[in-house]
């Protein structure tokens, strides 16, 4: 159960890189705006990258199903994010897109940075 929550740290720091504008080009408005988008996205991000590992540790017979289930739930809630997020049909694709790359160890060791932060932010 201890595999959930790295990968999906791995995936939330990624979906926070984005290209930078400088703050004094934007309002204040638009500058919550977007981070508020960026938030948004790297809640889905952690939530999809938390998904995919626990399904590829079912795959795996690491774990059952309901392990799963509760190790994702509760690596979400130790974040603050409800698990409707899982629900989410972005979160599912994505999910599915990395549990494609994830290694046998169900890590993205098989990617690079610029390629897992692609993905992810293509989908979400």
């Amino acid at each position: 159960m201890a595999g959930i929550t790295p990968i999906g740290l791995l995936i939330g720091g990624l979906a926070l890189w984005a290209p930078m504008v400088r703050a004094e080009t934007m309002s204040p408005e638009t500058i919550r705006k977007v981070a508020r988008l960026e938030l948004a996205r790297s809640i889905r991000a952690f939530a999809a990258g938390s998904l995919a590992n626990g399904e590829c540790l079912v795959r795996r017979e690491q774990l059952s199903q309901q392990q799963a289930n509760q190790a994702t739930a509760i690596a979400l809630q130790e974040m603050g994010i409800s698990a409707a997020v899982l629900e989410n049909p972005q979160v599912r694709k994505a999910a599915d897109l990395l549990g494609q790359e994830l290694t046998d160890s169900c890590d993205l060791s098989s990617l690079d940075d610029k390629t897992a932060q692609q993905l992810v932010r293509d989908e979400l």
